[in-house]
């Protein structure tokens, strides 16, 4: 692996079905996000591993996918 991160990492991914999935902290300092992601996009997620000592953007768009069809476990 380079030094240089890849350019982006794009895949399909869900909230799990818990309360503790977006997290407000109580010192005004941000939030928490937590994600389900399923086998069929860990190709692209673990992309974020390089990642993990790196400031980056996130953007999400919503996908249009029947809740049916999405089945990625209940967390």
């Amino acid at each position: 692996m380079t030094d240089a991160p890849m350019g982006s990492a794009s895949f399909l991914a869900s909230f799990p079905a818990i309360h503790t999935a977006i997290k407000i902290r109580g010192d005004g300092c941000g939030m928490r996000v937590q994600f389900d992601i399923p086998e069929s996009e860990m190709g692209e997620a673990v992309k974020l591993l390089q990642w993990r000592q790196t400031v980056f953007r996130v953007t999400v768009e919503p996908e249009n996918v029947e809740s049916k069809e999405w089945d990625i476990g209940d967390g």
